[in-house]
């Protein structure tokens, strides 16, 4: 069987408590205010109908910083060992789009190379 609620309305609210009330009461009429007058961007959509990209940001891991190298390029011995690509290698000697590929491949039921 179930609790009987209390009512509230025998609970004595104390000044304390009325004040607080209506200082969070008034808090957040101003800040539905401030909102309103100057716009959401997080709560709008990508012009798609989709809310994928809020606020700007990418989604995924951000993109590597070649602190060390300012010219983007790779050493020799972290280079892909694809012939003609230039990209890092991530796993197994081979770039994260060839070791991908290589991946799909294998799952598929081909011959390793």
């Amino acid at each position: 069987m179930a609790r009987p609620r209390k009512e509230l309305a025998n609970v004595p609210l104390t000044p304390a408590m009325v004040n607080w009330a209506e200082a969070l009461g008034d808090a957040i009429g101003r800040g539905m205010l401030r909102a309103l007058n100057t716009g959401m961007p997080s709560l709008g959509s990508n012009g798609n109908g989709s809310n994928a990209m809020v606020a700007g940001r990418r989604r995924g891991r951000p993109p590597k910083v070649l602190a060390s190298n300012s010219s983007g390029m790779v050493s020799a011995d972290r280079r892909c060992t694809v012939d003609g690509c230039g990209r890092e290698q991530r796993s197994k000697g081979l770039c994260s789009a060839h070791y991908q590929a290589e991946r799909r491949r294998l799952l598929s039921g081909g011959k390793p190379a």
